[in-house]
C-alpha cells in the first residue's frame, strides 16, 4: 500500500484523526486504539484522552492511531492491510462490555475476532452481563468471538468485574484503575459556589427521583443548585478535535462547585482530579461503589454510600466539606497495563 493510497481511504471520516496518513507506513510500532467515542458521554471521552496520555507518555517509540467508534469496519479493513506482527490492537475503556450497549459490544466482537493473530487487549472494563435469556445469549456469543483471539487480554477495573471475567473468559486479565485516573492534571483554581447534581438518565439509574427532590431541598436552605449529566445534550457527537475541549469544561464545570452529588463513576473520578467534595450513589450493576471501595476509600472528600436518609447524609457532606482534600496514588496499580505495552 502506498502514502497516496492511504491519503484516499483517510478520507474515510474517522480513521486516524489524530496523525498524518504518513504515519500509518513509517516504521515505528503501531498501536491501534478501536472504539474512540464519537457520542457525547464525557466520562468515555474522558477515557480515550486518557488512553491516549497513557500511551503516548509511557511509550514515546509507538505510533499511536485511533480509529474513531463510527469507522469501525473501514478501519478494520484498513488495519489489516498495514499491521505487523509486533503491533497492539486496542479496544477503548469504559462501561460497555456486555449486552447493555449491544452496538459497542459488537464492535468489540468484530475486532478481536479480525485480529485474533496479534497482541489485543480490552482496556480497563467494567462488564455486566444481564442475568436474562437475552444477557445469556449475548454473553455466549461474546465468549465465542473473544475466545478466537488466543492474544486477547481483558483488563478489569474493579474487583467485581475481575471475578466476572476470570469465571467468563479464557483470556488473560490484569486489573487496574479506570484509565481517567492515569491522567496528571493540575486543575484550575476557580471560585466556587453551589451544589452540583451529576445525575444519570439512562438504564443504569436507579436513584430514585423523590429521594433527589429531598436532597435538592435540603441544598437549597444554604445555596443554589444545578443538576446536569456527563453526557452533553449540547452537542450531538463529539470527534477527536473537540475531546478535550469538553473534557477541561466539564472539570471547570465541576472544580468551580463547593459540592458534587452523583451516581456517575466518573464524575466521582473528574471530582478527585479538581479536589471537589462529592457523595456518590451507585449504578444498575455496581461500578462506581467497587470502584471507590477498590482504589479510592482512603479519601476523605469523596464518600460512597447507599443510605437515603438525608438527616444522615447531612452529617456525611458535613465531614465532606470540611475535609482538607487528600491525595492517593496509584501510579503502581497500573503497572500491570505498563508491563503489557512493554512485552
Amino acid at each position: 500500500m502506498t502514502v497516496q493510497e492511504i491519503k484516499g481511504k483517510k478520507l474515510v471520516k474517522g480513521i486516524a484523526p489524530n496523525v498524518e496518513p504518513e504515519a500509518l507506513l513509517n516504521d515505528k510500532r503501531k498501536v491501534f486504539l478501536f472504539g474512540s467515542p464519537s457520542y457525547t458521554n464525557i466520562g468515555d471521552q474522558a477515557i480515550a484522552y486518557a488512553e491516549e496520555k497513557f500511551v503516548k507518555n509511557h511509550f514515546p517509540y509507538y505510533e499511536y492511531i485511533e480509529i474513531m467508534d463510527y469507522a469501525t469496519d473501514e478501519g478494520i479493513e484498513l488495519v489489516k492491510e498495514i499491521i505487523r506482527e509486533d503491533d497492539i490492537v486496542c479496544f477503548t475503556g469504559g462501561g460497555n462490555l456486555g449486552n447493555l450497549y449491544l452496538d459497542i459490544e459488537e464492535d468489540r466482537r468484530k475486532v478481536f475476532s479480525a485480529f485474533k493473530d496479534y497482541k489485543s487487549i480490552s482496556l480497563p472494563q467494567s462488564v455486566y452481563f444481564e442475568d436474562t435469556e437475552e444477557g445469556q445469549k449475548e454473553k455466549k456469543k461474546t465468549q465465542d468471538a473473544y475466545h478466537q483471539n488466543t492474544n486477547l487480554t481483558i483488563a478489569a477495573r474493579e474487583t467485581q468485574t475481575l471475578d466476572v471475567v476470570k469465571e467468563t473468559f479464557n483470556s488473560n486479565v490484569i486489573f487496574t484503575p479506570d484509565m481517567v485516573l492515569s491522567l496528571d492534571i493540575v486543575p484550575r483554581e476557580l471560585e466556587r459556589d453551589g451544589v452540583l447534581f451529576i445525575l444519570r438518565a439512562d438504564k443504569e439509574k436507579v436513584t430514585d427521583e423523590d429521594f433527589i427532590s429531598q436532597m435538592k431541598k435540603w441544598a437549597e436552605k444554604t445555596t443554589y443548585t444545578e443538576r446536569t449529566d456527563t453526557v452533553l445534550d449540547t452537542v450531538d457527537t463529539i470527534d477527536y478535535a473537540d475531546r478535550e475541549k469538553h473534557f477541561m469544561e466539564m472539570l471547570d464545570r465541576i472544580g468551580s462547585s463547593k459540592l458534587v452529588i452523583t451516581d456517575r463513576l466518573h464524575a466521582m473520578i473528574f471530582s478527585i482530579i479538581t479536589k471537589t467534595p462529592c457523595l456518590v450513589f451507585g449504578n444498575s450493576y455496581g461500578k462506581a461503589k467497587h470502584s471507590y471501595r477498590d482504589w479510592l476509600e482512603s479519601l476523605n472528600f469523596i464518600e460512597y454510600t447507599d443510605k437515603n436518609d438525608v438527616e444522615e447524609l447531612e452529617r456525611m457532606i458535613d465531614r465532606l466539606l470540611q475535609a482538607e482534600p487528600n491525595d492517593v496514588d496509584l501510579s503502581k496499580d497500573f503497572q500491570p497495563l505498563i508491563d503489557f505495552f512493554a512485552s
